[in-house]
């Protein structure tokens, strides 16, 4: 979506102003509070998934040398 006043591409539409030529976006170019909150709860699920996609990786590095200092399978 481009900016009505310099037709430039905008950076989010979440920010009330243009970041290149600073005008006041009108209303219906900006994201909803409906909007806002799903993109909000869908970082935060992102995030919640990447911790625990973390956390197995930790613990799988961690099996793998608990085995290799027991000398691993024969």
């Amino acid at each position: 979506m481009n900016c009505p006043h310099c037709d430039r591409l905008l950076y989010s539409r979440s920010r009330p102003t243009c970041g290149y030529c600073g005008a006041v976006l009108p209303a219906e170019i900006l994201l909803s509070d409906a909007e806002r909150d799903r993109i909000k709860q869908e970082k935060a699920e992102i995030e919640r998934r990447r911790v625990i996609d973390k956390e197995k990786e930790e613990k799988r590095k961690k099996e793998e040398r608990k085995r290799n200092d027991m000398g691993g399978p024969i």
